[in-house]
């Protein structure tokens, strides 16, 4: 059972990433490394910002960033990604550079559009920039 004010492990992959669009909601996060997750990244809207659905494998094909946070960073995440109604939350293990495995919570699309593209390689920033994409930071879904 998580004990109050225990640090959470949270995996990122698009706009929260080091020198994206929203990464100041998680800047204060108490620990940052990259790390891969299973599933499958999209474009859900034209490049602001992607989808992920996880897969249950361990093909560890998605490039993210594993944050560390507090309880009230845990919160303000929640509340850019729409908690619960746009995005809804996952435990999935987590493939550090260290070979090491974690589990974390990570935010997955409850709606994939039908117009979703695959993004091919499982990296959001590169595909970003191909796009020729500004930075995007989405407002929550609270605030749309």
């Amino acid at each position: 059972m998580k004990k109050k004010n225990e640090p959470i492990r949270v995996a990122v992959y698009g706009t929260l990433l080091t020198g994206e669009g929203n990464y100041a909601v998680g800047a204060d996060a108490l620990d940052r490394r990259p790390c891969r997750m299973s599933g499958t990244l999209y474009d859900p809207n034209g490049g602001w910002y992607p989808a992920f659905v996880p897969d249950g494998t361990e093909a560890f094909n998605v490039a993210g960033e594993l944050l560390t946070v507090s309880e009230e960073t845990f919160a303000r995440l929640d509340r850019l990604e729409g908690f619960p109604n746009l995005y809804g939350r996952e435990r999935i293990p987590v493939l550090l550079e260290d070979g090491t495995r974690v589990e974390a919570w990570v935010y997955a699309l409850r709606r994939l559009p039908e117009r979703s593209v695959v993004i091919e390689g499982g990296d959001w920033r590169p595909y970003r920039r191909e796009a020729e994409m500004p930075l995007a930071a989405h407002r929550s879904f609270g605030d749309r």
